[in-house]
């Protein structure tokens, strides 16, 4: 991981090279992502870049680091916004609105890193945690509508329903409308849909067969 700049100017440094990485790779994918590149565009030196990140694979670890907090805190928002819905469905309408707009804003680097990180090990375990924290934070809000759960086991429930909405993000993130089925559809229209379908699993299956 790279080294934690603990002057202002280092921390801006570092920072401009982590945007121009991300505008580079939007611009022209993995292939542009070269450190000449990152230092020419942020109007920094080589120096300072193998001072921040040693190398590329120290980059992309920072760049991948910083992609997972900033969805991290776009789940922490949406959880607090989602905590002051009364209805379970409404709940969970509010946090899925917050989440697709924030995985929206950073789609090219989350297509970018679904895909390296299944070859590179150290991006995984770190996606692998963060998954664990963002599943954490959705069935603790789920479970605070337990009473509206019908399921004989609300903790597998709201389990089933993150997995769920897991592949929703997974897709949307990944693929186009086109790409899926054809048929074009707005982010609103698909959160208003996929509350729908989640609601009516945990408010109607008693978990028994």
């Amino acid at each position: 991981m790279a080294r934690k700049p603990q002057q202002d100017r280092s921390v801006l440094s570092m920072a401009r090279m982590l945007d121009a990485a991300e505008a580079i790779f939007a611009d022209g994918g993995d292939s542009a992502l070269t450190v000449e590149a990152v230092v020419k565009r942020s109007k920094t030196s080589v120096g300072s870049f193998y001072s921040r990140f040693g190398d590329r694979d120290g980059l992309l670890k920072s760049m991948h680091e910083r992609f997972l907090l900033r969805l991290g805190g776009a789940a922490h928002v949406a959880a607090a916004a989602a905590g002051n819905e009364k209805t379970l469905a409404g709940a969970i309408e509010v946090f899925i609105s917050h989440v697709f707009t924030g995985t929206n804003e950073y789609r090219n680097s989350a297509r970018f890193f679904v895909l390296h990180r299944s070859a590179d090990p150290i991006l995984r375990a770190q996606g692998i945690r963060a998954n664990a924290v963002f599943a954490g934070i959705f069935n603790m809000l789920v479970l605070s509508h337990r009473d509206e759960i019908a399921h004989a086991n609300p903790a597998t429930a709201a389990d089933i329903t993150w997995r769920m909405l897991y592949a929703a993000l997974a897709q949307q993130m990944m693929f186009d409308d086109e790409e899926v089925s054809g048929v074009k559809m707005t982010i609103p229209a698909l959160v208003r849909e996929i509350t729908c379908c989640l609601a009516a699993y945990l408010k109607t299956n008693s978990g028994k067969r």
